[in-house]
């Protein structure tokens, strides 16, 4: 029965079983339909591979568990919801399991970068991208690579020579480092950011030379503005003195003083505060005292008129002198930044790289419009439903993109589309990512689609117990008073209502550290409190049920180092980056020296770790010693003493993987398992089958050794330590989080702003500093200003909602004792919220610093540790030249079973028939199969033989001739979105085709309804399908038309 179509958006606060929501709508939209293959029309969003897995898993079991009649929560929420008996959702069930798994491919939940990939991969040729393209996740290398470019064109190019000198100077007056490489990677990352790429492609067509003609204009214009300036000065003092009025005439003198200023010192005083006095003088009306005298009133009176053309006149001139100033400091900046692009975009077209940051603005411009079915067609998938989670993540490009696709699946019947997220956990803006976005989808404000919109709250928090949700709800509730914003503090108060569940208790505190007079001390008081935390806690909890969550990177390493001088087990990227391992770093080291024999220092690093490694009795200093003038060649002779038996002539003649088990074996780096080498192994191959050699590896080795870590087992027995962002979407037992951060606090923070004055040079928009002198720009700078303020109080305010939601039963605050010697808090930090939430609550008490909610202790049972993580022992390594092994290529060779040998042999068939088009290639293809070893010489024999029957069969011979034209196994999609692949299509004529499938086994009529469909299939193209053959290969060839 055909029903509307529909859009619900499900507001989801932390912990409330958001992806249990979407499985369940998920299999709703399975299961109320009679169409097993419904899933191919069904796209599923979310934000990271591991959700993606996760919600796959929970759709698959669910089916399973439904197919074998298992009645679960989730079946029984269902079979309420949707009007299917329970003998049809298990049938059902079944069924689409099976399907799912046959076509797993087009079971689309997926992440929306992954999506876009597909987008773009469909559309390779009308982008004019080469179908080959390679997508560069990491496109902070490529950024560095572009920075080097072009600081090596220092000396050759006078312009940009003297374009970065200019960039150097300007770092130096700001008392910053001369070392522009570094500033200049951190700098070109804003080339990455979605936002930014729209208003750097308006740049493109700007030349150096308009960036400095500009500057040189604008300096000029500065000038002249000084001059006009000191002339307003000069002017209110002549017209004051012209009036025989005095300074001190004047209330306070606060106006003569202030043009005064403005005629001697012009913009180097503090004109904005000073103004602002000014400013209230004049709108209070307060010239003078009470106790002036009538003649002077008269005169002051007589001459206000003039007074207040004359200050808005300067403020007129002061608001230019500030944008200049605002330009004049980023515009080599600027122009810097539009070279690096420069160089960027050639780096991409000259190794045929596509970054994947650009993907979305490359849809947006090519795709976007087309229409609908039309990209449809070419992703081979028409979706008719959209689930996407997370969606306050989903960044403007990426959600405009996927209207017109979504909007044309809503004009059709039984289509639907269901967001869900949470406006409070958007902490992605500098990805792309807007919570106000979410925030207007997620009232009644916006709707992009002509379908009403149902709006649903996941009001129950299933996560957490009960002391911590009514903490938070009453904490973030108090916090909506700190949000200026109208929309974000409705965000914080209404979206703070959680409903308990059934697990009572738990246990909140907050903790305040005084300020450490002794420097050393101050900064390790936060891991130190930290550490006190995880003793009080151990003997309630294990170490890997207590996460700590820092702000940032840096803070995670401060508390790893303490705890782990502590001896606390941990785990954080830190300790997991494989870098950190000696053994590692030794390989490395070796590969170094073999490549460089002179560099002497990395010659010592070895040396060093091989005096501790092989255990070498003699001090130190005596076995540097004896190694100091040596090369290596000496050294690792004089090391076979010692058991190393390292040859570098051996070394030289293997492959690059060999090479590096060659080091690992000649200096018995492993003898039992070692996780860092293992993954070290990993890379090392992974970077062979690219073709690698020493200095390809070490050059990359530079580039990704920051990034690269090995995968922690979950059960290990140690402390977890991430950032705030790394603990999105996860929970943990206990959350200890030590951190103040300030609200308002931006790193070097820049913004666009057009409208600018007509004097610019055709410079639409400047990227400018953001500070508070851009609202006294004009009416556009402060609104950018204010805005900008706004979305800073909710990006931290929201990351301290993820932050404190994290936790199951408790929560550890740990932050400032941040009081004024007026007693005031701070409330530009947390530490000031904290307080300010205390001292509302009335529960602030000056000497006191532990505030806690609910019982200490645990309610939960605590659960043996299994460590579920298989510890291998040995570490296997043996020479390639002792290795015996057989080649099988088919998992089913594996098999001691008939059946097994009968589908190996079909498909095996299957797969050489595919690659022969007429007979002339049959003794190619069979005697590659041969050279791989797949098949042996007595199966050489009897395959070919076989083949050769085929193609020379009277009924079929025709069919392999050079005379038509052959598609052997093309997928072809029908109009419900199924793929079907016929083994071979003869056309004979420009219309005409035949149909052949190849068979083994014995003939059944399943095999003449495939051959009935593929006809069908070819009829819809408009195909005349002349003949329908069945061949069948077993110990004789049976040719059979259908």
């Amino acid at each position: 029965m055909q029903q509307p179509s529909t859009f619900q958006v499900y507001n989801a606060s932390a912990g409330s079983g958001k992806t249990f929501t979407l499985v369940k709508e998920y299999l709703k939209v399975l299961l109320n339909s009679d169409d097993i293959f419904s899933f191919q029309k069904i796209l599923a969003i979310t934000f990271t591979n591991k959700a993606a897995g996760e919600m796959k898993e929970r759709v698959l079991s669910n089916l399973e568990d439904f197919a074998d009649g298992k009645e679960n929560d989730l079946f029984n929420i269902i079979i309420n919801e949707i009007e299917v008996d329970k003998p049809t959702i298990q049938l059902r069930s079944k069924k689409i399991l099976d399907a799912i798994l046959q076509n797993y491919s087009a079971f689309s939940i997926t992440t929306i970068d992954s999506f876009t990939h597909k987008i773009i991969k469909s559309f390779a040729y009308d982008l004019g991208l080469p179908l080959s393209f390679e997508v560069e996740m990491d496109a902070v290398s490529l950024l560095n690579e572009a920075v080097d470019i072009l600081i090596s064109k220092i000396g050759t190019d006078k312009k940009l020579t003297k374009l970065l000198i200019d960039y150097s100077l300007d770092k130096a007056d700001d008392d910053k480092s001369w070392d522009i490489s570094r500033d200049l990677n951190e700098f070109a990352k804003v080339l990455l950011n979605e936002d930014d790429i729209k208003h750097f492609r308006v740049l493109a067509d700007k030349q150096l030379e308009d960036f400095t003609k500009l500057k040189t204009k604008l300096y000029a214009h500065q000038k002249e503005l000084k001059v006009a300036f000191k002339k307003v000065g000069e002017d209110c003092l002549g017209l004051i003195a012209s009036h025989d009025l005095e300074h001190k005439d004047f209330m306070r003198a606060t106006i003569p003083k202030f043009f005064a200023d403005v005629n001697e010192k012009a913009f180097n005083f503090t004109y904005l505060s000073r103004s602002e006095t000014v400013q209230k003088a004049i709108d209070n009306h307060q010239y003078y005292s009470k106790s002036t005298s009538d003649s002077v009133v008269q005169s002051i009176e007589s001459i206000v008129p003039e007074i207040i053309n004359l200050f808005n006149k300067s403020k007129g001139i002061y608001s230019q002198f500030l944008m200049n100033k605002l330009a004049l400091k980023n515009i080599i900046p600027l122009a810097v930044l539009n070279n690096i692009n420069i160089e960027l975009e050639q780096i991409k077209e000259e190794n045929n790289i596509r970054l994947n940051a650009e993907f979305n603005q490359l849809i947006s411009d090519n795709i976007k419009e087309q229409p609908a079915p039309f990209i449809y067609e070419r992703i081979g998938q028409r979706f008719q439903h959209y689930f996407i989670d997370e969606m306050q993540d989903t960044s403007v490009l990426q959600w405009q993109n996927l209207i017109p696709l979504i909007d044309n699946a809503l004009a059709q019947e039984n289509s639907n589309l269901l967001l869900v997220g949470d406006g409070k956990q958007a902490i992605y803006r500098w990805r792309g990512g807007k919570a106000e976005q979410f925030i207007e989808l997620g009232s009644r404000a916006k709707n992009p689609f002509h379908v009403a919109k149902e709006i649903k709250n996941l009001e129950t928090n299933f996560r957490s117990y009960s002391e911590v949700i009514n903490f938070n709800n009453s904490f973030f509730q108090h916090t909506s008073n700190f949000l200026q914003n109208e929309s974000y503090k409705n965000l914080f108060f209404e979206g703070n209502k959680q409903v308990e569940n059934a697990k009572k208790g738990g246990y909140v505190t907050l903790n305040f550290l005084e300020k450490e007079e002794d420097k050393n001390i101050e900064k390790l008081k936060y891991p130190k409190k930290v550490y006190e935390k995880i003793m009080q806690l151990k003997d309630g909890f294990s170490l890997n049920e207590i996460c700590v969550l820092t702000r940032t990177k840096k803070d995670g390493v401060a508390v790893a180092n303490y705890l782990s001088e502590n001896g606390v087990n941990i785990i954080s990227s830190e300790t997991l980056l494989i870098q950190n391992s000696p053994k590692v770093s030794f390989i490395i080291d070796v590969l170094k020296v073999l490549q460089n024999p002179n560099d002497e220092e990395t010659r010592f690093d070895m040396l060093y770790f091989l005096h501790f490694h092989l255990k070498v009795k003699k001090s130190k200093h005596f076995f540097f010693k004896e190694f100091a003038k040596a090369d290596t060649q000496t050294i690792l002779e004089s090391l076979k003493k010692y058991g190393v038996s390292f040859e570098i002539s051996t070394f030289h003649q293997y492959p690059f993987y060999e090479k590096i088990e060659e080091i690992i074996r000649g200096f018995h780096l492993v003898n039992s398992s070692d996780a860092y080498v293992q993954f070290f192994l990993d890379i090392v191959l992974e970077q062979q089958r690219k073709s690698t050699d020493v200095a390809d590896f070490l050059e990359f080795w530079e580039l990704k050794k920051e990034k690269l870590s090995i995968v922690a087992p979950e059960s290990a027995n140690a402390v977890q330590i991430m950032t705030i962002h790394k603990s999105k979407g996860l929970e943990f037992p206990v959350v200890i989080f030590p951190c103040d951060v300030d609200i308002y606090r931006q790193i070097n923070p820049k913004i666009w702003l057009d409208e600018l004055p007509e004097n610019y040079e055709n410079f639409k928009e400047l990227l400018v500093p953001y500070n508070k002198e851009l609202s006294h720009v004009n009416d556009t700078g402060l609104k950018i200003y204010n805005q900008q303020r706004e979305e800073l109080e909710l990006d931290n305010f929201n990351l301290l909602y993820v932050a404190l939601t994290r936790s199951v039963e408790q929560l550890h605050v740990i932050t400032e004792k941040k009081i004024s010697s007026k007693g005031e808090e701070n409330r530009n930090f947390y530490s000031g919220i904290f307080i300010n939430y205390l001292i509302q609550k009335n529960l602030w008490e000056e000497d006191v610093l532990e505030y806690s909610f609910g019982s200490e202790i645990r309610v939960s049972m605590k659960e043996s540790q299994i460590s579920v993580a298989e510890i291998h022992q040995k570490f296997i390594s043996t020479p390639w030249q002792e290795h015996n092994v057989v080649l099988l290529a088919s998992a089913s060779k594996l098999w001691d079973t008939n059946q097994g040998e009968a589908i190996s042999f079909g498909n095996l068939f299957h797969e050489i028939l595919a690659k022969i088009f007429t007979k002339k290639d049959v003794n190619k293809v069979t005697a590659q199969y041969h050279q791989k070893g797949i098949i042996d010489e007595n199966q050489l024999l009897v395959i070919n033989n076989t083949i050769i029957s085929v193609v020379n069969h009277p009924k079929i011979e025709n069919y392999f001739s050079e005379e038509v034209i052959i598609y052997n196994e093309r997928e072809i999609v029908d109009v419900d979105n199924q793929v079907i692949i016929p083994d071979r299509l003869v056309f004979t004529n420009k219309n005409e085709v035949v149909i052949m499938d190849y068979k083994t086994g014995n003939p059944s009529a399943e095999h003449h309804q495939q051959l009935l469909k593929y006809e069908r299939v070819l009829k819809s193209m408009n195909f005349k399908v002349d003949k329908k053959i069945l061949i069948y290969i077993n110990d004789k060839i049976d040719v059979v038309e259908v």
